[in-house]
């Protein structure tokens, strides 16, 4: 029996662009789109905090520049 992931990482992102969708229509009022905000912001301080309580891996580095790399040419 392989590994399981304990997280569904396509319905994290899915969720993820909905909520962006939803926080930049202009259907909502700034009430609304500021506590998806704050959602958003709770989410990126947990993330933060599991990050940074983790090893580093050999690859690392390497992996984490080509990622920054795909951001950077999506936004040009």
């Amino acid at each position: 029996m392989g590994f399981k992931s304990p997280m569904d990482r396509y319905a994290i992102q899915h969720q993820l662009t909905i909520a962006g969708v939803e926080m930049n229509s202009p259907r909502n009022d700034g009430y609304t789109t500021w506590a998806i905000k704050q959602d958003l912001y709770r989410i990126k301080f947990m993330v933060d905090q599991v990050l940074s309580s983790s090893s580093t891996y050999v690859g690392e580095e390497e992996w984490l520049s080509e990622e920054s790399k795909k951001v950077v040419f999506k936004q040009t």
